[in-house]
């Protein structure tokens, strides 16, 4: 759901509504809600549904059901069942009861008819249906009939029994995809495949593959699976496509089957009505089709030329010099500190760096490789860049205030403190706590001499 959320949130309203707990007897004593077994109170489960909020990082709203569990009731939600409703208040999805029936993909597409729609859901599509084979007739759809290529969809058959006597008939959800034929009349074909590629594995598992239908009645069955093109397809071209399920059924399938049923089976061949689809190409892919937005440089900005140059894809491509005074000097970036520009912390009264600061001097103390991704790691001076730093923190600072610096840096001639060798607090007391250094320091600058901190509240 925190997909889905992501995705509509600047359309649709999305509402967790806390029922009741799965498991309260795992609530023993000592757990950190301080509750033992089911709440007895309202005050109780807040509690509980806001250690779920924190525990799973929710960023859809929650509300919280009465004990008296009204919600509950009136939706059948236990243990979870998702209802989406119009820009009316009226229900027009009601998921099957999880968590077995807990599905994303007919959400998802009932949201973005609704996005597409004003709020409200169109009717659904007609089935094509065939001319009856042996009794039996077929109806197709393929929801929605409107689809990118490659987007999942439901096809939905229908089996009617048009003989005035029961009908049982041979048929397995996994042979659905494999039996359904779509082309655009120009030599161009599309296949129906399961979500993931394997197209054996769609429908329900288990169970009789018999499915015994009354007089006059109809057997319905949907599908989740996505159109595309064939691996040896030549470049797709969007238009209008037909599609037809074909069932063919003979004595040779049921032997091959085993089965032996008590009472004969339908046999025969039988193809569904024509269903056109309009399906388009999809959009070019951009640089966060690939590379996603999970981390936070590229979460709030997808332009790409803002830090990077060169050609992508080729030797050239990199950052620009300067990229990360992009962000840092911001104090509304994700919360971070703000390390440069006008009042960040290289612009105090002392800082790690006399002159002005650069990409480089950050590449002193950090390894950016893994930076994107939030993770802010130290790497061993003496290396040249070569390993991330596994030492205490003292040890780290040590590298280069020892009697022996990094090449690549070099100590002012006179300072008003006492030395930048501190070689002679390698073995204290307080090189052993897990601060280290930075126990009375800041790592790069200070508003007072010497890096230190304000520890005294003076």
């Amino acid at each position: 759901m925190e997909r889905l959320y992501a995705s509509y949130n600047d359309q649709i309203e999305f509402l967790v509504v806390y029922i009741r707990e799965a498991h309260p007897e795992m609530l023993k004593e000592g757990n950190r809600t301080g509750i033992v077994g089911r709440p007895k109170d309202l005050d109780e489960r807040v509690i509980l549904a806001t250690e779920c909020v924190s525990k799973y990082k929710l960023t859809i709203p929650m509300v919280i059901d009465g004990m008296e569990g009204k919600v509950n009731s009136d939706y059948q939600s236990w243990p979870v069942r998702v209802t989406v409703t119009d820009i009316d208040g009226k229900v027009v999805f009601y998921g099957a009861p999880g968590p077995s029936g807990f599905r994303l993909a007919p959400v998802e597409r009932v949201l973005k008819k609704l996005s597409s729609n004003g709020g409200r859901l169109p009717p659904p599509p007609e089935p094509k249906w065939s001319q009856a084979a042996n009794g039996l007739r077929c109806g197709l759809s393929i929801d929605p009939e409107n689809l990118v290529i490659g987007e999942k969809v439901a096809i939905q058959l229908r089996f009617e029994n048009t003989t005035d006597r029961p009908v049982g008939f041979y048929y397995r959800p996994s042979d659905v995809v494999k039996n359904i034929a779509i082309n655009n009349g120009a030599g161009q074909t599309l296949h129906a495949e399961a979500p993931g590629g394997r197209r054996s594995r769609m429908g329900r598992r288990g169970g009789s593959p018999i499915r015994r239908i009354a007089p006059g009645q109809t057997f319905e069955t949907e599908i989740e699976g996505r159109i595309v093109a064939g691996s040896g397809e030549v470049a797709f071209a969007a238009g209008r496509f037909d599609a037809v399920y074909n069932l063919e059924v003979d004595e040779a399938t049921l032997v091959q089957a085993q089965l032996r049923p008590a009472q004969s089976l339908w046999t025969g061949r039988l193809s569904s009505g024509t269903f056109t689809l309009d399906i388009a190409a999809p959009p070019p892919a951009g640089c966060m089709d690939c590379h996603g937005d999970g981390d936070y440089h590229h979460k709030e900005n997808e332009n790409c030329e803002e830090c990077h140059v060169g050609e992508v894809g080729s030797e050239n491509f990199g950052t620009k010099e300067g990229s990360c005074a992009r962000c840092h000097p911001r104090e509304d970036v994700y919360g971070r500190r703000q390390i440069l520009g006008p009042g960040g912390e290289f612009d105090m009264v002392s800082k790690h760096f006399s002159d002005t600061i650069e990409d480089k001097h950050c590449f002193f103390c950090h390894d950016n490789s893994r930076h994107r991704t939030g993770v802010v790691s130290l790497i061993d001076p003496d290396s040249g860049r070569a390993k991330p730093w596994t030492g205490t923190r003292t040890g780290f600072c040590l590298t280069c205030h020892d009697g022996e610096p990094p090449g690549h840096i070099s100590f002012p001639d006179r300072s008003g403190g006492s030395g930048f060798d501190k070689m002679k607090f390698s073995g204290s007391r307080l090189s052993q706590i897990e601060e280290g250094c930075s126990y009375c320091h800041m790592p790069h600058g200070s508003p007072y001499p010497s890096l230190l901190k304000d520890l005294h509240g003076h």
